[in-house]
This record gives structure tokens, C-alpha cells and sequence, in this order.
């Protein structure tokens, strides 16, 4: 191969300290042949160049995939003997972590690979083991995990939980920076005293810079925050749980009406219409609408509940002054109240106990866990992917290296 030819291929490796002297290529893979282009090395012992070459052998190094083969350097691994301390030391290829034979960038590969993708499936494409693509992953995912890597400020804080178990009351806690849309940290339980303790734990700049936490209504949260953040900090409690809570709330009453039913045909109807009760008005289709209507002429008690709920939304989108919003929620509970439906009961009742700071949503600028629903969704999509996790340490470095936003 001529040298106008490896010069322009050495370009394309961009390797600096190698200079390749040809390469092979075969069905699944390219061998590039290098030397090393300075004739010395420093000592790790003392910092000294020395030239004194004591010998050296051939190795490969894995790279970067290219045109769908995979790429292996091949390469002498030099030793020295030092002119001023006189010990022996092997060269350092700064492309090459000291223990490992892959380049730095194919590592910075796999590490990328496993993004939104199971270990075991990169494993499989690179051809690598299990074990490795894990020890890669774990060494690259550190600088997600480390303080450093967390925001100086924090102005909205969003605090909610996930399952991860159905049915097995096992949460964890995920910490959410809410203007920058990121997962902060990840707490093994929801239970008061690890949120105290992780809050308690904040930089004094970060505590310093919140002023709104949103959570849903699950008192300890709320305790966490009163007894560990400053009093000046508003709780918001979201609008979305609010929502939810009131959408259970007309679910239960059209299950308590569907057994009431006196016909089958009735009950039928009720319970195909379950899905389209709850969604937003404004989304109906056509046809979703006109079904809708047709019951509502046989069960006018579900077509109050379905009104108030709309009416209900309807603060919460059009709303923006605190004062507002209490008068028309005031009106909006008196209304309710008159159903004399038990579960539209239970959920004014809810509201009231709840309505200081569920009011704080207007007065806070509209802050909203929307954001750390869509994480949750995220992160619901890595327990997937990874057919649930055993270990909580993975399962929290896989959620801040995919969803920490760095």
C-alpha cells in the first residue's frame, strides 16, 4: 500500500501517536498495522523521557466498527528501562485504558450502545461478553452518579414515586429538577426519613435556591419538606394527582350507577364507555362524542359527574390568579356536594384537606410534576427493557444516566 494511501487512512483512524503501516481486510473484520510514532516514553515512577527501549511485543486493540466489520489495531506494546531511575516501566498508550484492549473511543461506544438498550443486547451485536459491556458500563456511568455531576441550583423540585412491583408496596423515590427536566437523584424507598435525609443533605446553595417542591398528596413528602427545607418553600401539590384522584373518583360512581342498572343493555353500555368518560372532553372524537351524548340521555347522573369533572379541568387550565381560582373551586365544591354521589363525597373532602397547597399551583407559576411523569413513564420503559432489576444500584444508575440530562 502506498504511503499517500496509509497517510490518508491514518486520517480517518485519527489516531495521533500511531502511524499505520497497512491492514487486512476480511469478511467481518478490518486489521489495521501500526507503529508507534515517538521513538520514547515517560516513566510513571518519575516523570523522566528515557529512550532506552528494553523490548516489546505485539498486541491487538479493539475499535470503533466501521462499514459494518470490526476493527482491530495491531500494535507493539513497548517496554523501557529508565535512564534516571533505573526500573523498567511499559509504555502508556493514552488511546488505551492500562489493563484493557479496547480504545478509549470504543468504549466510549459500547457505553453509548447501551443507551436505551439492554447490556446483553450490546454484548450480542459487539460480540463481547455479558460481563464486560457491564464493567464498561459501570466505570462510564460514574460521572452521572458523582455530586459533581448535579445542579448548583435548583428553583422547582419535584418529588414522586414508582413501583417496582405491582402489588409488593416496594417504591423508589425519583428527585426531579423540574425547569431542566432531569432526574437528580434516586432514593431507594418513599418512605419520610430518606426523603428528610437526602433533602437534609443538599448543598446549603441548593436548599438556598428552592422555592417551589411539587409532590402528590402522600403526607410524608409533605412532613419531608416542612421539616427538612426552608418554611419559605411553597409545596405545590400537582395538578395531574389532583386530576387522577377526581377521574377514580367518576370511575367508581359510573361502576356504582352500571350496578344499579336496571337493564343489561344498560350496564353494557356504561361499562364500554369507561375510557372515553375520563378523557378530555376536547379529544373526543366524533363518534366518541355521539356515544357519549346517547348516554347521558339514559343516565343524566353520570352526565352531572362528567360535567363536573370538566368544569373542574377547566380551572386548572384557564386559572392563573390564586384568588380566582379559590372563588370558582368554592363554587365547584358546592355543586359537587349536591350529587350526593359517596365517591364525589370523598374526593371534595380530599380537596379541602388538600387545598392550600393544591391553590399554590397558581400562585406558583403553574409548577407541575407533568415533567416527572413523563421521567416515570421513561423510567418504566428501562425496568421493561431490562425485564425488571434485582439490584437497586443498577436500576439507578441506568435511570441518571438516561434520564439526568447530561
Amino acid at each position: 500500500m502506498d504511503t499517500v494511501a496509509l497517510r490518508e487512512l491514518e486520517d480517518i483512524v485519527d489516531i495521533p501517536p500511531i502511524r499505520l503501516t497497512g491492514y487486512e481486510k476480511k469478511s467481518d473484520r478490518i486489521d489495521l498495522h501500526a507503529t508507534l510514532a515517538a521513538r520514547s516514553a515517560v516513566c510513571p515512577e518519575c516523570g523522566v523521557r528515557s529512550t532506552r527501549q528494553h523490548g516489546q511485543k505485539p498486541i491487538q486493540v479493539r475499535d470503533v466498527p466501521c462499514f459494518g466489520r470490526q476493527v482491530y489495531l495491531t500494535l507493539p506494546r513497548r517496554r523501557f528501562k529508565c535512564r534516571h531511575c533505573g526500573g523498567p516501566f511499559t509504555e502508556h498508550l493514552c488511546f488505551v485504558e492500562f489493563g484493557t484492549n479496547f480504545t478509549k473511543r470504543y468504549e466510549q461506544h459500547i457505553f453509548d450502545e447501551c443507551y436505551e438498550r439492554s447490556q446483553s443486547a450490546v454484548a450480542i451485536q459487539e460480540g463481547i461478553s455479558d460481563t464486560v459491556v457491564r464493567k464498561v458500563y459501570e466505570a462510564y456511568s460514574g460521572g452521572y452518579t458523582e455530586p459533581a455531576g448535579r445542579p448548583k441550583r435548583i428553583r422547582a423540585l419535584g418529588i414522586d414515586e414508582i413501583s417496582m412491583r405491582k402489588g409488593h408496596g416496594r417504591y423508589i423515590c425519583v428527585i426531579t429538577d423540574i425547569d431542566r427536566k432531569r432526574v437528580v437523584e434516586v432514593l431507594s424507598n418513599r418512605k419520610k426519613d430518606t426523603v428528610i435525609s437526602y433533602l437534609s443533605d443538599l448543598p446549603k446553595s441548593v436548599r438556598e435556591s428552592i422555592r417551589y417542591v411539587s409532590i402528590d398528596m402522600w403526607e410524608p413528602y409533605y412532613q419531608a419538606v416542612r421539616e427538612a427545607l426552608p418554611k419559605r418553600v411553597k409545596v405545590v401539590i400537582d395538578r395531574f394527582h389532583v386530576m387522577q384522584q377526581l377521574t377514580e373518583a367518576l370511575t367508581k360512581c359510573r361502576r356504582q350507577l352500571q350496578r344499579s342498572a336496571r337493564s343489561k343493555k344498560a350496564k353494557e353500555e356504561l361499562k364500554e364507555l369507561r375510557w372515553i368518560l375520563v378523557m378530555n372532553e376536547d379529544n373526543l372524537d366524533e363518534e366518541q362524542t355521539a356515544k357519549l351524548k346517547s348516554l347521558f340521555k339514559h343516565c343524566p347522573r353520570l352526565k352531572q359527574c362528567h360535567k363536573l369533572k370538566e368544569d373542574f379541568r377547566n380551572i386548572f387550565e384557564t386559572e392563573k390568579s390564586r384568588r380566582q381560582a379559590q372563588l370558582r373551586l368554592q363554587k365547584w365544591k358546592q355543586r359537587a356536594k349536591r350529587t350526593g354521589l359517596e365517591h364525589i363525597d370523598r374526593f371534595v373532602e380530599t380537596l379541602e384537606n388538600w387545598e392550600e397547597w393544591i391553590l399554590n399551583y397558581f400562585s406558583s407559576g403553574k409548577v407541575t410534576n407533568g415533567v416527572v411523569e413523563g421521567i416515570n413513564n421513561k423510567i418504566k420503559l428501562i425496568k421493561r427493557r431490562g425485564y425488571g432489576y434485582r439490584n437497586n444500584d443498577n436500576f439507578k444508575k441506568r435511570i441518571l444516566v438516561e434520564c439526568s440530562g447530561q
